[in-house]
């Protein structure tokens, strides 16, 4: 049984290893085929892109590995591989790790990986080169600011007058040193202008009017056009997460994911199930059934040590990926919270992308948050009409992470411990305990929540609707629902257990609002009487659980909540 290559993206380790692989060597013909002298190529985070560079490498580099790629799709175009196989010189760089957290932490960073690069090709360059002694100075760590800004360009040069045919430059995940300075920036207040101008003059100088390129592939999460990193490159075509092209070359189709688990034995009903719930629906252009490799390989290999597959599912991808970025558009775009709010709840919204977006233009344009999420995985988004799209959350991992990262969001703005909420909620509802201790932590959450919200308009709308929030963030297992049909009337919120088996109780809330703050209590009786004699228990109790009743009274921002069993 073939190895499962959890954190390997060498292609050359992976098909020698016995490695299992899931073939995307048609992403060769695309690259080919598909316009544009440079390719920027941005997909989420741990979709395969570094895997599927250095399969670009492979084959086309005068120093690939031979055996590769017999057994594989690409083989059978022969006419590709009669022009481009090995018959290239090829630079490949990556910047992945080029995360530092000020200006001069990475300004060390990339001149050492340029060091790295220089010193991988320096005695591949003739001695009769002319630019060979630049190249020198820059895998000693000497070289001035010219020679770096030039460094990709003179390596392409070099090699092109070594070899006699032009270069292929590859360069991957070029956007992490931009996103780490745009996050830290405000530690280092030129660290992000500094960090844009240095790649932009290192890229453009590679890439614009360079007549020893053959072509260049660049791979990323963002496309930060107007950020000027690619400023004046006239031959350069994007392909995004909103584009029909490559679709299925980044990330796994369900037909990839389906013969995976047969080849393991994981094919009955319930592991096909749980890796749909969990890790399906991520979304390129029109192509909606991609699965996340590094979950999908994570999950495979947890089933294979015999965890059940209930156990086996979990979010993988979101706790290893970068996040910094995200976390922090929820945190300071209060907007963005009321959003995430409805996407829990199962709702497809409404909002505006613009794939050119720029990292400079979030703090502007609240907007500009969902075009990063969807750049980034978190939510697939279908185009509606130009700029306008419906977006979703996807999957139960990514459910999971909004969950997560809301209730951190809610607990940093409240100053209220949300996981004790949680936990008596757990309680109450499965055994019926608790039931003032939860009453105690709802009660702080709601009065130190409420500074934050405007009454002038629709006040019980305003609580209901936090409410509703609040409980949609709660640990998965609940539903939530609002405005159900009861007995004689419509109740506020009811959450109960999504299993039967699971709790024996179902909580309803009733909201009232008092005149002043000496009527709560009895505003709060009078909301609780409302839920008994309008019968707001009956559909719960048909269904089979005993009920608890709310009944939360508030006046400005103070409230009152009291309970009972029916």
């Amino acid at each position: 049984m073939k190895k499962l290559p959890i954190g390997i993206s060498e292609f050359s380790e992976v098909v020698k290893g016995n490695y299992y692989y899931v073939d995307k060597t048609l992403l060769i013909k695309d690259i080919i085929d598909l316009p544009g002298k440079v390719k920027l190529i941005t997909r989420p985070r741990r979709f395969g892109k570094t895997l599927n560079m250095r399969m670009l490498e492979q084959f086309f580099s005068l120093e690939g590995e031979e055996g590769l790629f017999d057994e594989l799709e690409i083989w059978k175009k022969q006419g590709i591989v009669k022009d481009y196989y090995h018959k290239y010189p090829v630079v490949f760089i990556t910047f992945k790790d080029i995360k530092d957290t000020t200006w001069k932490k990475a300004k060390e960073s990339l001149k050492g990986k340029l060091s790295e690069l220089a010193k991988k090709h320096l005695d591949a360059i003739k001695d009769d080169v002319g630019i060979k002694a630049n190249i020198i100075s820059v895998a000693q760590e000497t070289a001035n600011d010219k020679d770096y800004k030039n460094f990709l360009r003179y390596l392409t040069q070099a090699l092109y007058e070594t070899a006699g045919r032009r270069v292929i430059l590859l360069i991957d995940e070029y956007d992490v040193p931009i996103e780490a300075a745009y996050t830290y920036k405000n530690k280092d207040e030129d660290y992000y202008d500094n960090m844009v101008a240095f790649m932009r003059n290192l890229l453009t100088a590679a890439l614009k009017d360079n007549e020893y390129l053959k072509f260049g592939i660049l791979t990323g999460v963002y496309r930060v056009a107007k950020e000027s990193i690619f400023s004046g490159l006239n031959n350069l075509h994007v392909f995004t997460i909103f584009e029909n092209s490559m679709t299925d070359k980044f990330g796994f189709t369900e037909e990839e994911v389906t013969e995976m688990l047969e080849y393991y034995n994981l094919d009955a009903k319930e592991d096909k199930e749980t890796v749909k719930n969990w890790y399906d629906s991520y979304k390129v252009g029109n192509f909606s059934d991609l699965y996340n490799p590094w979950s999908i390989l994570n999950y495979i290999s947890n089933r294979l040590t015999g965890l059940q597959p209930k156990e086996a599912a979990q979010p993988y991808w979101t706790n290893t990926s970068s996040n910094d970025m995200i976390i922090k558009q929820i945190e300071t775009n209060p907007a963005v919270k009321e959003t995430i709010e409805e996407l829990l709840k199962g709702e497809e919204v409404i909002v505006p992308l613009d794939p050119w977006l720029s990292l400079r233009e979030l703090e502007d344009d609240p907007n500009g948050v969902w075009t990063l999420f969807a750049s980034s995985g978190y939510i697939s988004a279908s185009r509606i009409e130009q700029d306008i799209y419906s977006v979703k959350i996807s999957n139960r991992e990514l459910e999971r992470f909004f969950k997560r990262t809301v209730m951190l969001w809610l607990s940093k703005l409240t100053k209220t411990n949300l996981p004790d909420m949680y936990k008596y909620l757990y309680f109450m509802l499965r055994e019926g305990k608790y039931i003032d201790k939860f009453i105690k932590k709802l009660q702080d959450f709601i009065v130190n929540s409420m500074s934050y919200h405007d009454f002038a308009k629709e006040p019980e709308g305003v609580y209901k609707g936090f409410l509703l929030g609040m409980l949609s963030i709660a640990q998965s297992g609940y539903k939530v629902e609002s405005e159900v049909e009861s007995g004689y009337g419509r109740l506020d919120v009811v959450i109960y257990p999504k299993e039967k088996g699971y709790g024996k109780y179902a909580a309803i809330f009733e909201v009232k609002r008092a005149d002043d703050e000496g009527k709560l209590e009895e505003k709060a009786k009078e909301a609780l009487k409302q839920i008994k004699e309008r019968k707001y228990y009956t559909r719960m109790k048909s269904l089979g659980y005993k009920v608890i009743g709310f009944g939360i009274a508030f006046s400005g921002k103070k409230a009152y909540i009291g309970s009972e069993i029916f």
